[in-house]
């Protein structure tokens, strides 16, 4: 029988799936090892953080950071004594020892009260709106947050482990699990029933009042009285979820012991979302590389059978049926679905001539073709900004007329030198360079224009010019994907409206530009240093640790990868244009 020491996020992962034990292939010395501080954590970061190993290098010291203010915080909202410390070998330790196998938890902040009851308080680099706007909680006289009451819909998300909010709840619930065993196991009976949970997140409504210290900012109260971080009673919760616990804790010890490699892929996957299995390459091994059956447009409401009935996705995966041609066409029925499989099978394009002049006339010269580079700080970095806002620090500009764009001589750019606040002198520039006539085209429009509106009620002397500029634009995906709303107001059905425009067999499913871009251009991104929105924003904040010639070549990096994407828009939409002249009048 094998004896193992198990942290909190490998109790997570290990009962996510029932193969994940096995797959992991551990050796027996990782089995018997003791749970050291900094594994732990180093689990726990890398779980919890929801990015690439890049990107999470770049934010640690924020996810620190939030840890120290939120022990600093806690202080205004709870009385006694505290324990939070950096190094996470003085931090609160909770372990029990349950049929051979160590359970352990470190907990980030302890609090002793002076009634000699107990707060664990489990801080999470996260923001408050996902719970607030579930109408679940109420804030309380002590400017706390708990739950309203539990009801069925409570119940159904809270402990919905994948859920957006629920994992969090279910994260804290297993520490909750340990800590009731190791007071029990040291006789403290009664702290079982008087410790209380909390989770402490950043607040969405917190805006930054540009107030520093040595530089750094200072994250007092803002302007409406707020704190940077709020508290979240779920005690009550966390109770409902650990006779769950002690189950999947009985389970776990079962296949722990078993010699199961019999892998089935489930929701518990969470394939090709940021919080997919690790195991997924293994898992999901024979699925093709281009159009499997993932590339099905809205595959998440399921496929249906000759007996009409639902099957999932995975449903289709353990049946063998991996790419799109495996799936029998009367699985299908949405019409999206069966234009894109007689697309594969045909290797013919599916287009909407109509649909695609309708749209390209709608765009007026000059175009302005722009797009923005943003970093997505945990905490605010300048005045005026709120946690993960995406402050934008580079944007770039292909000015088209109708004689024609030209790559390098039609290209405005900006690009802040430093990790300073430079947004009021990239304003400034994007305003001198659009015009009150023409079209500002982008991809993806939601995304431009609420940056836009973010700066524009940052710098209220730019206001009036940033609205403008946000009424002028045009999103150039809506001539691909369409955009029911607006085809609906040239007079095109509903139907007609809510079928896209074009789809090529190598978009797979996808309408990104990055897949767009080859379909009408010889243009690739494989030749850039600098290839994607994270390297953008990685290499963006390491501009202060480099040295000079290190700097010159990220810089210059950063500015061929934004200039990409706006002449990518350029080749794309004269490949519509195109298209859209084989139209018979």
């Amino acid at each position: 029988m094998l004896f193992m020491a198990i942290t909190k996020t490998k109790f997570i992962n290990y009962t996510r799936c029932p193969y994940f034990f096995h797959l992991d292939n551990l050796s027996r010395d990782d089995l018997n090892s003791k749970v050291s501080s900094q594994q732990y954590f180093d689990e726990e970061y890398k779980f919890n953080s929801d990015i690439s190993d890049s990107q999470l290098e770049v934010m640690l010291p924020y996810y620190k950071k939030v840890e120290e203010i939120a022990s600093e915080i806690a202080k205004n909202y709870f009385d006694g004594s505290f324990s939070f410390a950096y190094d996470t070998k003085e931090q609160e330790c909770f372990e029990c020892r349950i049929n051979g196998n160590l359970y352990a938890c470190y907990v980030d902040i302890y609090n002793e009260t002076l009634d000699g009851s107990i707060n664990i308080i489990e801080v999470k680099a996260t923001t408050s709106d996902k719970f607030i706007d579930t109408k679940f909680f109420q804030k309380d006289s002590r400017g706390i947050y708990s739950l309203l009451e539990i009801n069925d819909r409570v119940i159904k998300k809270l402990l919905n482990r994948f859920d957006n909010c629920g994992r969090y709840i279910y994260d804290i619930a297993i520490q909750r699990y340990i800590i009731e065993r190791d007071l029990y196991k040291n006789g403290l009976y009664d702290l079982i029933d008087t410790t209380r949970y909390f989770l402490a997140v950043l607040n969405s409504d917190y805006v930054f009042n540009g107030i520093y210290e040595n530089g750094e900012p200072v994250y007092s109260k803002d302007e409406n009285g707020n704190d940077i971080i709020i508290f979240i009673d779920v005690t009550d919760i966390t109770k409902l979820y650990l006779d769950i616990i002690d189950k999947q804790r009985k389970n776990l010890e079962q296949i722990i012991n078993e010699n199961n490699n019999d892998t089935k892929v489930g929701p518990y996957c969470e394939y090709k979302k940021i919080t997919e299995c690790k195991h997924k390459d293994f898992c999901f091994r024979n699925l093709p590389n281009d159009n499997s059956v993932f590339s099905y447009i809205d595959s998440h409401l399921g496929f249906f059978d000759e007996n009409n009935y639902k099957l999932s996705i995975y449903d289709l995966i353990n049946n063998k049926q991996y790419s799109m041609l495996d799936v029998p066409m009367s699985y299908l029925k949405r019409k999206k679905n069966i234009i894109q499989r007689e697309v594969v099978e045909t290797n013919k394009i599916y287009y909407n001539l109509n649909k695609i002049k309708s749209g390209v006339e709608l765009i007026k010269y000059p175009i302005y073709h722009l797009d923005f580079e943003t970093f997505p700080c945990p905490l605010p970095r300048f005045k005026g900004e709120r946690c993960y806002d995406q402050s934008v620090f580079q944007f770039s500009l292909h000015i088209e007329d109708e004689q024609g764009c030209d790559k390098e001589n039609s290209h405005y750019d900006f690009l802040a030198k430093t990790n300073n606040d430079e947004r009021e002198q990239l304003v400034k520039h994007l305003c001198s360079l659009i015009n009150r006539e023409g079209t500002v085209l982008v991809y993806n429009s939601n995304f431009e224009k609420n940056r836009l509106s973010e700066l524009a009620n940052i710098f209220p002397e730019y206001k009036e010019k940033l609205e403008f500029i946000n009424s002028m634009i045009f999103d150039l995906l809506d001539i691909i994907k369409s955009n029911k709303k607006l085809y609906m107001s040239l007079g095109y059905s509903e139907e007609e409206s809510s079928m896209f425009n074009y789809y090529h067999k190598d978009m797979n499913g996808s309408f990104s530009i990055k897949k767009i871009l080859p379909l009408f251009s010889d243009l690739s991104y494989k030749q850039l240093n600098v290839s994607n929105g994270v390297e953008a924003l990685v290499t963006y904040s390491k501009f202060d640790k480099m040295n000079k010639d290190e700097y010159t070549e990220a810089y210059n990096a950063l500015v061929e990868y934004c200039k990409q994407d706006t002449w990518a828009m350029v080749e794309i939409l004269h490949g519509l244009q195109e298209l859209s002249k084989n139209v018979k009048l």
